[in-house]
């Protein structure tokens, strides 16, 4: 349990930073040109920042259970990590309904774009 533990703390303290690292760096296909697409950056940015704080704090958390074995601290440990990814999932379901609207009001731009700017 305590090898288990350390293993999935460390790969959710990784997978966080390397997450982040892409938002920091940008994804190939992301490019930002409009003040819509400015703000929903900056939004996304901000909001997948917290995301990331709250995988890393789950690592840790889980690594603390690890180092604590099952006791009143491991106990802590995990119901911590449980409610950080149920928190995580809705944050998520947020960032995605965002998306959804950044992308509704965008249509119109990108169909200017595909039918010429003559309309």
């Amino acid at each position: 349990m305590f090898e288990g533990s350390v293993v999935l703390g460390i790969s959710l303290i990784a997978f966080a930073g390397w997450l982040h690292r892409q938002e920091t760096d940008g994804w190939p296909s992301d490019s930002f040109v409009t003040d819509l697409d400015k703000q929903y950056h900056r939004r996304r940015t901000r909001s997948r920042r917290r995301i990331h704080l709250i995988l890393a704090g789950c690592g840790a958390a889980a690594i603390v259970a690890a180092l604590f074995g099952p006791c009143l601290v491991w106990v802590a440990a995990w119901s911590i990590v449980m409610v950080a990814l149920m928190t995580v999932v809705l944050l998520a379901a947020v960032d995605a309904f965002r998306t959804q609207r950044y992308l509704k009001s965008k249509i119109p731009e990108i169909r200017s774009q595909m039918l010429g700017d003559d309309d």
